[in-house]
């Protein structure tokens, strides 16, 4: 927010007061000063010293209340162990899978999908095949509670992504878990797409 104040504005309007020595007071309509100034009605407010203040727009109280999501600061070893391995990357990353389902990819080879919840609701979800990768996290923040959550698995996929791919993973996840995109750019050799939606968020890598 901010002010105009009337003082301020006295000298921008012209009076015609050359050759009078003793001026009738100048009376400012402020509502007519906000209305040349492009303001509409509900977008100011004037207060009884004559200030205008100018009331933020939506779109900057949304961006004052934004969440900050977490960014991986490096300082926690991760070993890059690189692709290939599902157990050696999920060790790398000192994560535990709550959950292992098994299946097959669309060319046919063994796929698992580990799911690694830290006793959270919105957990991280790691699939690995000898021709796919994909992580997925959430981003949600309706309340405080899912935005924990949301942080933890963000964390959990920094570690994923360190371990696969080193410092480019964590930066790959950066750039997505802040609202960019990626359509098959490397990551770690290997062609990636990914993005966040709805407070849902991927990246695939094609590995075969």
């Amino acid at each position: 927010m901010f002010f105009i104040r009337k003082g301020l504005l006295i000298g921008l309007v012209t009076f015609g007061l050359v050759g009078c020595s003793d001026p009738e007071p100048q009376v400012i309509d402020m509502n007519e000063v906000a209305a040349e100034a492009g303001l509409s009605e509900d977008e100011y407010v004037i207060h009884e010293n004559g200030a205008i203040e100018i009331k933020a727009s939506e779109e900057a109280i949304q961006t004052e209340d934004k969440v900050s999501w977490y960014q991986d600061d490096l300082s926690e070893p991760v070993e890059n162990v690189g692709m290939l391995d599902a157990e050696a990357i999920l060790a790398s990353a000192g994560l535990e899978p709550d959950e292992i389902e098994e299946s097959v990819d669309p060319e046919g080879e063994p796929k698992k999908l580990y799911i690694i919840t830290d006793e959270t609701p919105l957990s991280a979800w790691f699939s690995h095949s000898p021709n796919n990768i994909a992580l997925n996290w959430y981003q949600y923040s309706d309340e405080p509670k899912t935005t924990e959550y949301s942080q933890q698995s963000l964390k959990d996929v920094y570690k994923l992504a360190r371990a696969m791919a080193g410092r480019e993973g964590a930066d790959a996840v950066m750039y997505l878990s802040n609202g960019g995109k990626y359509r098959s750019k490397p990551v770690g050799g290997y062609p990636a797409t990914g993005q966040c939606n709805d407070g849902i968020c991927f990246i695939h890598i094609n590995i075969s």
